[in-house]
Formats: C-alpha cells, sequence, structure tokens
C-alpha cells in the first residue's frame, strides 16, 4: 500500500461550481445531519468564462485532495471546454458526461437535449445564477464600468441574439418568486420570450451518490486526461 492511499479516509470528494449549492446542500439536508463519507468544495461561480483559469482552479483543487480523498467528482460538464485537459490523481475521477451544467439542472443529458430540440434558441437560468446575479442584467451591470452603459448593453444583446427564450429552470429547492421577478425581467429587457421549466434533482443525487452509470458519468483512471471526445 502506498503512503498515499494509506492517508486516504474513504471518503469522496465533490468538486462543483456554487451555482449548485443550493440544490447539493437540500439533497445533503435530506441525511438529516447523517455523515454518509461526502464532502464537497465549491469553486466560485462563472469559472467558464475563463476556460484556462477554471483548468487551473480545478487541477489545483483535485491534486490537493487527492491524498485524502479515495473518489473525487466533478460538478462541471465540459463547461466552455474549461474542464478539456484536466487529469486524474491517484483517486479515480468521475465527471459528468454533458456539455454543460444545465444537464445536471434537468435531470439528464438525454432530457437537455430533447427540450434544446425543441427549442434550441433558449438561454436557461437557474436559481443560482439569478441569485448571484450572473444573469444577463448582472453581466450587463458587471461591463459598465468598463464600457459605459450603452456598450454594455450592446455587447449582451449581441451574445443573445440567437436566443428568442430566456427559461428559469425550478429545481424545488428555493423560493421562487424573487427568482421569477428577476428572471422575467431579464426577457422582458432583452426581448425574448419567458419560460419557467420543471427541474429535476435526479443527476444531482447520482453526483453526489452514484451509481456513476456510463452514460451519464465518466470514469477517469489515475494518469488519465479529460478530452472533449469523451463527452460524445
Amino acid at each position: 500500500m502506498s503512503v498515499a492511499e494509506a492517508e486516504r479516509n474513504g471518503r469522496s470528494m465533490i468538486i462543483a461550481c456554487r451555482v449548485m449549492e443550493p440544490e447539493l446542500a437540500h439533497l445533503l439536508s435530506e441525511k438529516n445531519g447523517e455523515d454518509d463519507g461526502t464532502d464537497i468544495l465549491y469553486l466560485e461561480q462563472a469559472l467558464h468564462r475563463t476556460p484556462a483559469k477554471l483548468l487551473g482552479q480545478l487541477q489545483e483543487k483535485i491534486d490537493q485532495v487527492a491524498r485524502t480523498a479515495s473518489r473525487i467528482v466533478l460538478g462541471y460538464g465540459l463547461c466552455a471546454k474549461g474542464v478539456v485537459g484536466v487529469t486524474a490523481g491517484e483517486p479515480e475521477l468521475i465527471v459528468p458526461r454533458c456539455h454543460d451544467c444545465i444537464a445536471l439542472f434537468l435531470g439528464s443529458p438525454n432530457r437537455h437535449l430533447e427540450i434544446f430540440r425543441e427549442k434550441p434558441g433558449t438561454y436557461y437560468l437557474t436559481p443560482g445564477w439569478v441569485a448571484d446575479n450572473q444573469d444577463p442584467l448582472g453581466l450587463i451591470e458587471e461591463y459598465v464600468p468598463r464600457y459605459g452603459r450603452e456598450t454594455a448593453r450592446w455587447v449582451i444583446e449581441e451574445e443573445l441574439k440567437h436566443y428568442t427564450h430566456i427559461a428559469l429552470i425550478d429545481t424545488g429547492v428555493e423560493e421562487m418568486a424573487p427568482l421569477r421577478a428577476r428572471a422575467m425581467e431579464n426577457a422582458a429587457v432583452l426581448k425574448k420570450q419567458y419560460e419557467e421549466i420543471p427541474g429535476s434533482l435526479a443527476y444531482f443525487r447520482e453526483l453526489l451518490r452514484g451509481p456513476y452509470a456510463e452514460e451519464k458519468f465518466l470514469r477517469l483512471q489515475p494518469g488519465e486526461k479529460f478530452t472533449q471526445e469523451m463527452v460524445f
């Protein structure tokens, strides 16, 4: 047995985007405080906007927890290719087999694909995105100091010009009234149709506790590197 193996405590470590915290925290609370051997380490939201930074932080955290975790699970999809190149250490590394986190909020990659085929021009908002002002209106405000309000709004309008709908996903764990009001304001300002879509905690539940079926998860062995082709 190696020193690293001896130091591991049999725990699973989830490294996830903080946008998923409401859903994952809700699932952990179902245990009524009972320790099921799962720890969660959150990274800041919106790192997919800087893929190189996302990759660097993910790899740093994977390497950091590798000595104490028996299994590491990422709460990330392909995420603007920010996960491409991440490498498993000694513990097995498990990655959701999806393009982005929307599949996790909807319950499965298949459901995401079904909704995409029905309305491909949909821009999705999750409770965490809206609550943290990482929605289009929040991005406009973020850009104002750099570009001025008129240009900031133009930038976001250009980014969303091919979208026809803004859809808020209701995962059933947050008070929806304030989130709904904010999401509807996004749709009104950007002249998109507003929708609300029922979410699901099923994929999140599997992320926390398995069984990590092949059609939904990739399992990387020690030294194996994640590539974009693995998702397809």
